[in-house]
């Protein structure tokens, strides 16, 4: 037997292999609901370069000159302006990289966040917040992944006793979920759906 009649042959059990397994096995999506908790809000801010208006009375202003006012704007609120870092690679990818500059601030806290999103200093412009959310621990993977295994089981279940049969062992738990979840914001109400494929041997 040359070498391609062998990978051939090698080939064709491993479908007969695979095609005997999956006729005797099921193969089901488990759910459970699972709580999104707040990490930290990123709060992120342009500086566009204020052009002079001698007709609409408006004085033009720097980056710099523009920042300070902010600065001075938030000491007001007791935020200090010097916790905030420069985002220099997204001002790289900037088609104003000239004329603009971007910083962003972390925190915990959601006041801090409304009291620099309520500031208001021409050319300042408050770009976004991203809401991370907190990593997942290995107990609570542990205990969402057994609710969504139960979930799947009873789903297998309903599905093989309208035919017969009856679901045995776990053969493969497939868990697609990352310990970092994305934090929702615009289906802030909607609750998060964790989810494993689950695949129970038939008897």
């Amino acid at each position: 037997m040359n070498f391609r009649k062998k990978i051939l042959f090698i080939l064709l059990l491993c479908h007969s292999f695979l095609s005997a397994q999956q006729e005797h096995s099921i193969s089901v999506i488990g759910e459970t609901n699972k709580t999104n908790e707040i990490e930290n809000y990123i709060v992120n801010v342009e500086f566009r370069e204020v052009i002079g208006d001698n007709y609409r009375n408006i004085k033009g202003k720097t980056t710099s000159e523009l920042e300070k006012e902010f600065a001075a704007a938030l000491s007001k609120v007791n935020i200090n302006f010097s916790r905030f870092e420069e985002d220099l690679m997204y001002r790289v990818t900037s088609y104003a990289y000239t004329t603009s500059s971007f910083y962003f601030y972390k925190t915990s806290s959601f006041d801090e966040v409304k009291k620099i999103i309520s500031q208001k200093v021409e050319g300042v412009t408050n770009t976004r917040v991203d809401i991370i959310a907190k990593e997942m621990t290995n107990e609570q993977i542990a205990k969402l992944s057994k609710e969504a295994i139960d979930d799947a089981r009873n789903t297998a279940n309903q599905i093989v006793t309208n035919i017969g049969r009856k679901i045995g062992k776990i053969i493969q738990i497939d868990n697609p979920n990352n310990k970092y979840k994305y934090y929702n914001s615009v289906a802030v109400k909607e609750p998060t759906k964790y989810y494993v494929k689950v695949t129970f041997s038939l008897e």
